[in-house]
This record gives structure tokens, C-alpha cells and sequence, in this order.
């Protein structure tokens, strides 16, 4: 675990990660301009673009081109695995943070309403990233984690994605 979080905070893996948030917030711009060349790599496209770079733009410019419930569940498969890293890096950071009063406060409530909660935080487009750094500091178990990360993301996209037919149609 020292090893990945050394990793993580490595002067090269910040320049490697901001290039690649670089490249992928361009290839967005392109697929808004012109989705027809992404729709090549089909679902399997979507799914390894959501774990690595900004989905959330690919639902709208893709929904008129291909099937919302496919688009939404490879889109909230990607994203919910990204997402898995913060959990990770959230897991793994106690070592540097101590807890204090206000973050035992935190975790009683994630404790609380757990699933519930990272459903509907799931459900709004927010910096996701802050909830699984937070739920894995918190050492909320992976699978209480991951299943409502996925849910949330798979309904919003579904209502994202028919909506965007619904009013500009196929």
C-alpha cells in the first residue's frame, strides 16, 4: 500500500496524469463536434474512455447514436472503477491523516446512511472523487462503496441520456 501511495504522489505520475486529463478533456471536444469516428469502438470505447477520462460528456453526445441502457451501464461501470481509486488512495491514506473529531462526526454519518448516501451523492454531478476518498478513509467496506457508486451513475446516465432524446430525438 506505501508503495502505490508513493506512487500516486510521485512528481512523475502527476505530470502523466495531468497529460492524460489534458488529452481526454480533447478528445471530448472532438466527440462533441463529430461523435461518428468514437462509435467505432463501440461500448468497450465508452467503458476504458469512463475509466480514465471525463464520461459524464460522453452521454449526451452519444445517447442519439446508441442504446441508453448500454451507454448508461458502460458509462457507470467505467466511471464507478475510477472511482475506486480515490476510494483506494482514500484507504490507504490514514497513515497521513490523523482522524479527528469532526472526521469521526463524518463517519458516523457515512456509517449511518452508508449506501443510501453515496446512491444519491452518486446521483448529482459532483466531483465524486472527494465521496470515495472520504468513504475509503473512512475504511467503508469496497462493496458498500462500489455497488451504490454504480447505481447512482447507471440511473443518472438513464435519465441523462433520454432526456437528451426525448428533446432533441434520435
Amino acid at each position: 500500500m506505501n508503495k502505490l501511495l508513493a506512487l500516486t504522489q510521485s512528481k512523475t505520475f502527476k505530470k502523466l496524469a495531468f497529460v492524460f486529463g489534458i488529452a481526454f478533456f480533447f478528445v471530448t471536444l472532438v466527440l462533441a463536434i463529430d461523435p461518428n469516428p468514437f462509435l467505432k469502438f463501440g461500448y468497450l470505447g465508452v467503458f476504458i474512455f469512463n475509466l480514465f477520462g471525463p464520461g459524464t460528456l460522453l452521454v449526451p453526445l452519444l445517447a442519439r447514436h446508441m442504446n441508453i441502457v448500454g451507454l448508461a451501464f458502460v458509462t457507470a461501470l467505467g466511471m464507478a472503477f475510477n472511482d475506486s481509486i480515490s476510494w483506494l488512495v482514500g484507504k490507504s491514506s490514514d497513515v497521513i491523516i490523523s482522524r479527528s473529531k469532526k472526521v469521526e462526526a463524518i463517519e458516523a454519518t457515512i456509517h449511518k446512511f452508508g449506501p443510501v448516501a453515496l446512491f444519491f451523492w452518486s446521483l448529482i454531478p459532483i466531483p465524486y472523487d472527494i465521496i470515495g476518498f472520504i468513504a475509503g478513509y473512512l475504511e467503508f467496506p469496497y462493496k458498500s462503496f462500489i455497488v451504490p457508486t454504480f447505481l447512482g451513475k447507471f440511473v443518472r446516465f438513464i435519465l441523462l441520456g433520454s432526456g437528451i432524446v426525448a428533446i432533441f430525438g434520435r
